[in-house]
């Protein structure tokens, strides 16, 4: 029985996952990954390649902020 799901990962380990969720019928119908981080010499923003698969498998993209405070509370 298909399910929907939606899946969240960012390295290249978690897209044979995804692949093969998608190959047994599973609907994804959303993905979460990490922003984008700068990149190579140009320093061009590089998407994740769990995002890039999913963007190639048609499957909406929503990007996570970090969970990590901005700076610490002061007592």
């Amino acid at each position: 029985m298909p399910l929907r799901l939606i899946f969240m990962g960012t390295p290249d380990f978690a897209v044979p996952t995804l692949l093969e969720l998608v190959a047994h019928g599973h609907e994804i119908v959303a993905v979460y990954t990490r922003a984008p981080k700068p990149a190579g010499r140009g320093m061009k923003l590089q998407p994740t390649p769990v995002e890039q698969e999913a963007r190639r498998l048609g499957i909406p993209v929503a990007r996570t902020m970090p969970m990590r405070p901005s700076s610490s509370p002061t007592a």
